[in-house]
């Protein structure tokens, strides 16, 4: 397997699992929700998508015959990996300590509270960044309408909490649909890779 093809696979891999975590994450993020049936498993599928779009983005990034990456898009790209890979800990918090009675109460008033917004911040800013560069100059079709997708996606994110509905019901569909733009992404790529080159005229 070449190095494009492994890239697109990663994202288009973790793109997949991202969305399937979310899908598996009960509506609301409470104590009532700890006991739900999807509980782990939901912020484990998700922070494991994480993962393999941390390790897939910059290779994609560099290798892709699919994109064409701007200054924007490659720092950001790598940015967003970084918070993908954040968001792991987070998951695994939110999966076997936060239903702990009392425990989740103290890490989140502490410095793991501030940890975890600051890193929540960096992913939701670099997926804005990343979505705008691929809209704006991502190459071949379906890259710019997934970075619309990505871009739209990180906004209702933003302004999902503010509004007066259960957040899962925001929050959950844009996350969705935030992982199903970097599954067509990565599978743009992986495409594009197996595609032969043309011989020279």
């Amino acid at each position: 397997m070449n190095l494009r093809i492994l890239s697109g696979t990663l994202v288009g891999s973790g793109g997949i699992l991202f969305a399937l975590g979310n899908v598996l994450h009960p509506l609301e993020h409470n104590a009532a929700a700890h006991s739900a049936a999807t509980w782990e498993a939901a912020h484990l599928v998700f922070a494991l998508g994480g993962l393999l779009l941390a390790a897939g983005l910059p290779l994609l990034i560099g290798v892709s015959r699919a994109l064409r990456p701007s200054k924007l898009t490659s720092i950001a790209g790598i940015v967003l990996a970084v918070g993908f890979a954040a968001l792991a800990p987070g998951a695994w918090f939110e999966a076997y300590i936060a239903p702990l009675h009392g425990v989740a109460e103290q890490v989140e008033a502490g410095g793991g509270g501030a940890v975890n917004a600051a890193a929540g911040m960096v992913w939701l800013a670099s997926l804005v960044a990343f979505g705008s560069g691929l809209a704006w100059r991502g190459g071949r079709r379906p890259v710019r309408p997934a970075g619309v997708v990505l871009l739209v996606s990180a906004l209702v994110m933003i302004v999902g909490p503010g509004l007066p509905v259960v957040e899962g019901l925001v929050i959950i569909p844009a996350t969705v649909l935030a992982g199903l733009a970097l599954l067509a992404v990565g599978t743009a790529s992986a495409r594009a890779s197996a595609e032969p080159v043309p011989a020279p005229a």
